[in-house]
């Protein structure tokens, strides 16, 4: 037998480890918490390339990523909502109201 179908036999249980570790791992990821104005509002976004999950007031909207160049820009049309976040900023537009938030680094 050679050595790399050696390594095969051997190797495919230790792949099956990582892909449940790194499995487990991504199931545990929190949402980004942000702090809004004076009024302490606190949002959890869970952001993808291409949807925002927004967990505002005890509900859950999707956004849907729309093109920008310059922060990642996210809208819920339906429900009167627009994320614009950069980096630890963001912005949230609800309804005639709009939030500055801050991105929230748990200890």
């Amino acid at each position: 037998m050679n050595a790399v179908a050696s390594w095969g036999r051997a190797g495919a249980p230790a792949v099956v480890v990582m892909l449940l570790v790194f499995g487990v791992s991504d199931a545990r990821a929190r949402p980004s918490v942000y702090k809004c104005g004076v009024e302490a509002l606190e949002i959890k976004v869970d952001f993808t390339p291409r949807k925002a999950q927004l967990h505002l007031n005890d509900k859950q909207h999707t956004l849907q990523r729309i093109k920008s160049a310059r922060d990642a820009h996210y809208v819920n049309r339906k429900a009167g909502l627009t994320v614009i976040a950069k980096k630890g900023d963001m912005t949230l537009l609800e309804g005639g109201r709009e939030h500055h938030c801050k991105l929230q680094i748990a200890p």
